[in-house]
């Protein structure tokens, strides 16, 4: 190919000796390969930024169960160290109730052999039913808290199966008849002094 007089080629015989290799292909992989790169850079970032969004918000519920799992058990020892006090105190009142009942059998007979009047009789047994009476309500009492906390405890063992607000109800029940067993306890204790 040779250049005319007005600078346009014109088509001969002549073959060059190289062919003219095709430039268009190169940079069209090259721009192919860029937007690729890109493309993966883009999701890349994507994926990193959702996976930290992710990794703080379960930071943060691992945080919320920490908290309540702390309170929960603190909760549960409480719980179980009242428990424990009640067993105590139900075991002290059988004790006493024993004791009481025995030494009222034993008053008896020394009333009885010493001869005493109905009088006395009567007071002997009037004291003993009150006695006797004190004695199975505090019993009853305790043996009702005693429950009421055992319940307690199989439920904070479970709370997320539970409505707050009812095991919090629930809780305030216990504490209510523990506090009548104590109380029970309170006037068996004053019938015995007397």
């Amino acid at each position: 190919m040779q250049p005319d007089d007005d600078g346009s080629v014109a088509l001969t015989d002549e073959s060059p000796t190289t062919p003219p290799a095709p430039a268009a292909p190169a940079r069209s992989r090259r721009r192919w390969l860029t937007v690729l790169l890109a493309v993966v850079l883009v999701a890349t970032l994507a994926t990193g930024a959702y996976l930290a969004v992710l990794a703080r918000a379960w930071s943060a519920r691992a945080d919320v169960l920490d908290t309540t799992a702390t309170d929960l058990g603190r909760r549960l020892a409480q719980t179980e160290a009242d428990l424990d006090q009640r067993s105590s105190d139900l075991g002290a009142v059988q004790a006493q109730l024993q004791t009481a009942q025995d030494r009222l059998v034993q008053l008896a007979d020394e009333k009885a052999q010493t001869g005493d009047d109905r009088e006395a009789q009567r007071q002997l047994a009037a004291y003993q039913a009150r006695v006797s009476e004190a004695a199975r309500a505090v019993a009853s009492a305790l043996q009702e808290c005693v429950r009421g906390q055992e319940r307690l405890i199989g439920y904070l063992k479970d709370q997320e199966r539970y409505d707050p607000a009812s095991l919090a109800g629930f809780e305030g029940d216990v504490t209510r008849l523990c506090d009548q067993a104590e109380a029970a306890n309170t006037q068996l204790q004053r019938e015995l002094g007397q």
